[in-house]
């Protein structure tokens, strides 16, 4: 069999996988973070202090406890952006896509290894 062949299967199941419900979930619950502006400002605040956070700590910048209560302060902020329903849905779709897709991996790995009964090979 031509390798063109198992190319071809692969952008199949790439298309199918984009035709499936994780995927227009994911799709939509980003569409409607793109359009909604407070939750945007929300998460990109919380990446840029994420990101002076990570900076500083590898900077050797932050004693322990310093990186402790950044940390404390993060995971707080984590939980306020995780009650804005927008971002929450995304968190969500994004969660059960990455569940479906690894799913899909699961099974391909366990066939061309040969252990197709083993539990991670099951959907």
């Amino acid at each position: 069999m031509s390798m063109s062949v198992y190319f071809e299967k692969a952008r199949e199941l790439g298309q199918m996988i984009l035709e499936s419900e994780p995927a227009i979930k994911l799709s939509d619950a980003g569409a409607n973070f793109d359009a909604d502006e407070k939750a945007r400002d929300k998460f990109n605040e919380y990446k840029a202090y994420h990101r002076d956070v990570q900076i500083k700590y590898q900077g050797g910048q932050l004693t322990q406890d310093e990186a402790d209560a950044e940390s404390r302060k993060l995971a707080k902020m984590a939980e306020e952006l995780k009650k804005d329903p927008v971002i929450e849905a995304l968190v969500n779709a994004e969660d059960e896509f990455n569940t479906f897709v690894s799913q899909i991996m699961n099974i391909l790995k366990a066939t061309i290894t040969g252990q197709e009964d083993s539990p991670c090979a099951q959907g």
